[in-house]
């Protein structure tokens, strides 16, 4: 299909975790209860916009505790719908880069921000997508939808 798909956490200065108040600070690697109950993860939607200056069309997938702050900046977003099982089994995948999920807490809070942001989705009527599916299959879904 040749889509210019990207996956924001490969945008190195897009993201990070950011204190109460504010400030960028470094992920450790096996963020516990302390870290994770007091930062939070996002995106710069400065940069962002910047980033989309020159893209004629881009697919970004990914998700940021700001990411509903970001939907002016596209002309459609869709929620990809993922089971729990699903989740879990991504997020023990060894060739991950992302640190996020390695230990039980980590991913108990990624299940339950997943159901958080899909509650907020679906109340402001995104289209759910089943992300299960083959990344084709999700292209062709998107593509159908947009044309």
């Amino acid at each position: 299909m040749g889509l210019n798909a990207v996956d924001a956490d490969t945008i190195e200065d897009l993201h990070g975790w950011f204190d109460g108040k504010g400030n960028k600070v470094k992920y450790p690697e096996l963020a516990d209860e302390e870290f994770l109950d007091n930062h939070q993860f996002l995106w710069d939607k400065k940069y962002l916009e910047k980033y989309l200056e020159d893209k004629e069309d881009v697919y970004l997938f990914g998700l940021s505790g700001n990411i509903f702050e970001m939907r002016d900046l596209f002309n459609k977003v869709y929620f990809l719908d993922v089971l729990d099982e699903v989740i879990l089994e991504r997020l023990k995948k060894d060739d991950r880069e992302n640190p996020m999920g390695k230990t039980e807490y980590q991913q108990k809070v990624v299940l339950d921000y997943a159901r958080k942001i899909k509650d907020k989705a679906l109340k402001l009527g995104i289209k759910m997508i089943d992300g299960t599916k083959w990344a084709k299959e999700i292209a062709k879904l998107v593509c159908e939808s947009n044309g």
